[in-house]
């Protein structure tokens, strides 16, 4: 039994004759009435029941005849799954990110993509910057996105993506709540509450370039905190946060968001894709692809 022997019975039971059914398929009508006749020889039962009038199917040639429509319509599918997969448009992508990117770009930036692409299933993992690593070095994960300038070297390829501007969270009886923009030299003595989670090692870094200098280092401490959490210790006065853009929707917690510039105007997280260059998974390119033009 072979898979052209079920395309002929499903041809001649819908056109109720072996003539028509190998006008259907564009086979000479005596290879349609020979390979089935094999196929019954082989089964030791009769699919069809022949008449000068044509074929039509015998009540267990009905019951093959189902179960045939079903197997050419699943290597269908499959055959057309396969080819999908090859050219990106099906398939799985693994995307690793830590926890303060859950909300703003990446969030409308997955929701077009699975928009766009319903067939390609998008499995999130949401972990440290170490683990994202770990991750994509060991396959485990396709991509990852994270601050930029966090991941260097011959190990990864990546693209920058979007940004967003930098905020400084302040108590509502902050002093500089009065101040509609914020500049880095206004913050000299405030005191930084960081999470030790990621982003915060990167809101240090920035701190440092911004406002360290050989003789004044600035006030940072460094919380096992969540960003809520964090912004809950603003609004009881004990130190001042930054934040990316996003994170103003939090405003309820009893803080106030103001932008934070330098002199060549807004200061901005810039945020970038990084995967090995040895990922052969093809809905990985799709997925790189799309969210590089919508950034």
């Amino acid at each position: 039994m072979e898979l052209r022997h079920l395309r002929y019975v499903v041809a001649t039971a819908r056109n109720g004759s072996f003539s028509a059914a190998g006008h259907e398929l564009n086979v000479h009508q005596p290879i349609i009435s020979k390979r089935i006749r094999e196929l019954e020889d082989e089964l030791g039962v009769p699919l069809f029941d022949r008449s000068t009038s044509g074929a039509r199917l015998t009540p267990v040639g009905e019951e093959f005849a189902v179960s045939a429509r079903r197997i050419i319509e699943d290597i269908e599918q499959l055959r057309h799954r396969a080819k999908a997969s090859g050219s990106g448009r099906w398939g799985r992508v693994v995307v690793g990110f830590y926890k303060s990117l859950s909300s703003g770009a990446l969030r409308a930036a997955l929701r077009d993509f699975r928009n766009q692409y319903s067939d390609i299933e998008v499995e999130l993992i949401e972990t440290p910057f170490i683990d994202v690593a770990a991750g994509v070095l060991s396959g485990a994960i396709d991509t990852a996105i994270v601050l930029g300038d966090v991941v260097r070297g011959e190990a990864f390829d990546f693209v920058p993506l979007w940004s967003e501007n930098l905020v400084v969270a302040l108590p509502q009886d902050h002093p500089l709540v009065e101040r509609s923009v914020i500049y880095w030299p206004d913050l000299k003595g405030e005191r930084f509450l960081i999470s030790y989670h990621d982003p915060g090692p990167d809101i240090h870094a920035i701190l440092l370039r911004h406002l360290a200098a050989p003789s004044d280092h600035p006030d940072i401490m460094t919380r096992r905190l969540s960003r809520e959490s964090i912004l809950s210790e603003v609004a009881s006065g004990q130190g001042i946060a930054l934040q990316s853009e996003s994170a103003v929707g939090l405003s309820s917690l009893g803080v106030v968001f103001r932008p934070l510039h330098s002199g060549s105007g807004a200061t901005r997280l810039g945020y970038m894709a990084y995967w090995k260059p040895d990922n052969q998974n093809p809905a990985l390119k799709t997925f790189i692809d799309t969210i590089k033009r919508q950034s």
